[in-house]
């Protein structure tokens, strides 16, 4: 079962795609609050799901306009499934809940209609509603279609006359002359409320009664509302990030030209574009090689988005894909690590890492490490990512390693890097920063290359950093240092 914490949502950017939707009724809003990740035996089901998202995104445009009066809708509807629940238990409904039940259910009627016209365009499967006409007959048997809650005269023979009586109390004191007429008729009123009221307490008793039968049908109608306006949100997300419906596949997992939707929306905002990655991993270990600011968590993270909006039935923002349905989904970033333990850096990275195996090896999972193993010395980090990464080869799951370390590479099924600076001129570099004066962090990453390229053969870490150095005019006997220890 995949379960991913606040803060690893919020570091791959989960939770950022999650807060761009605008879920409109309180089943909605709490579907994508309380985000369900479907589980590999359940398959067929999200294969539904995905189905019916990828309808609604190719529908999202000529449909706009019925979209928005759906949306409009559900904004309208309050949360009504725990009056529902006391009314399937037989408990009386006050008139609030009738009231607001009216409500859902006047404007579950209105939706209906033009959900079948989007259905037109889409043929949605396993999205429908039960027909709320007879829960309606019984919150408003005259048919006024009003948008209050009133028990009519008509409902008994005795309220009919206690209304009667009640209304010929409030005329006789209208007209009363003396004080003491007043007080009596007074006294009468109150008792004839009292009537009034354990009357109307007997209808909504019978009211809920009636309803009771039908109260399972319509708390499945509100999930059915939940999952539209999820539905409906998902679509927009796909069109706006570019959502494509992947090819479930058994192990391997394949992303053509993915991007990360937060990082797309912060690098829009300073005038430049996400760089797309391209990936393709199987089962056993797979390494990512490349300069500290060359984007290989950024690749990472991007992997295990994707991968988690799947399993909770989005479409993957990416231009192709084939992936397989995991058992869960492990992540170990060095800025995720507990502190509580009192441990050293290093010692919480073991103790979570033998946490997570304990998982992974459970079921085919995708395991992500990102810089494992940096928390303690180089010479000795080296050594245990290797040993790790050719555990990790037997292990039945797709793990996925970033790292600076040398000879890590060699160990694992596929090597990526970082295509980073390899094709960049120091000289125009440094004759830019020359020129515009611009920040030297800036005009690298400006000309950075974040997309990877498989490795073929050995290939030792890049040396970006010393290209980095140069760019920024590190000073000269620092270099000459630098480039003898190469």
């Amino acid at each position: 079962m995949i379960a991913v914490r606040f803060e690893e949502r919020e570091k791959i950017g989960l939770q950022y795609a999650l807060e761009t939707l605008h879920g409109c009724s309180p089943f909605g809003i709490e579907k994508i609050r309380r985000l369900r990740f479907y589980s590999p035996e359940e398959q067929e089901e999200l294969e539904t799901e995905l189905y019916n998202v990828e309808q609604a995104a190719k529908a999202a445009e000529p449909m706009k306009a019925v979209y928005d009066k759906i949306c409009m809708l559900l904004c309208q509807m309050k949360e009504i499934r725990g009056s529902l629940r006391r009314i399937k238990a037989l408990e009386t409904p006050d008139h609030v809940e009738l009231f607001e039940l009216k409500n859902y259910l006047q404007r579950l009627e209105t939706l209906i209609p033009l959900l079948q016209q989007v259905d037109e365009m889409t043929h949605f499967r396993d999205l429908a509603f039960h027909d709320p006409a007879a829960a309606l007959a019984v919150l408003d048997p005259e048919r006024t279609r009003s948008r209050g809650f009133y028990i009519p005269d008509s409902a008994t023979q005795k309220l009919r006359e206690i209304r009667q009586a009640k209304k010929q109390i409030e005329e006789q004191l209208y007209h009363a002359a003396t004080d003491a007429e007043k007080d009596e008729l007074r006294q009468r009123r109150t008792r004839i409320c009292a009537e009034e009221d354990s009357e109307e307490m007997k209808i909504r008793k019978a009211m809920g009664a009636a309803l009771a039968p039908m109260a399972d049908d319509l708390l499945a109608d509100a999930d059915t509302v939940g999952r539209l306006d999820f539905l409906i949100q998902k679509a927009r997300f796909a069109v706006r990030y570019g959502g494509i419906r992947p090819q479930i596949t058994q192990h391997e997992l394949e992303l053509v030209d993915m991007v990360n939707p937060e990082l797309c929306d912060l690098l829009a905002d300073k005038g430049r574009a996400f760089v797309p990655v391209s990936i393709a991993l199987d089962r056993g270990a797979t390494v990512i090689t490349g300069a500290n600011m060359g984007g290989k968590s950024v690749a990472m993270k991007t992997v295990a988005l994707n991968v988690l909006l799947l399993q909770a039935g989005f479409l993957v923002c990416a231009k192709e894909a084939k992936m397989p349905l995991f058992h869960s989904v492990k992540m170990l970033f060095d800025d995720l690590q507990s502190i509580q333990s009192g441990l050293s850096g290093f010692g919480s990275e073991i103790v979570e890492f033998q946490k997570a195996l304990t998982e992974v090896e459970e079921g085919y999972s995708l395991f992500l490490l990102d810089e494992f193993a940096r928390g303690t010395n180089p010479d000795e980090g080296a050594v245990i990512v290797q040993a790790v990464t050719r555990y990790l080869n037997g292990v039945d799951a797709i793990s996925l390693l970033t790292t600076h370390y040398d000879k890590v590479a060699e160990n694992a099924n596929a090597h990526y890097q970082i295509i980073g600076l390899r094709d960049v001129d120091p000289d125009q570099i440094r004759a830019e920063l020359a020129v515009t004066g611009d920040d030297g962090i800036q005009v690298i990453a400006r000309h950075m290359n974040y997309g990877l390229y498989r490795v073929e053969g050995r290939s030792d870490c890049p040396r970006d950093a010393l290209n980095i150095c140069r760019m920024l005019s590190l000073k000269e006997e620092i270099l000459q240092e630098i480039e003898r220890a190469y």
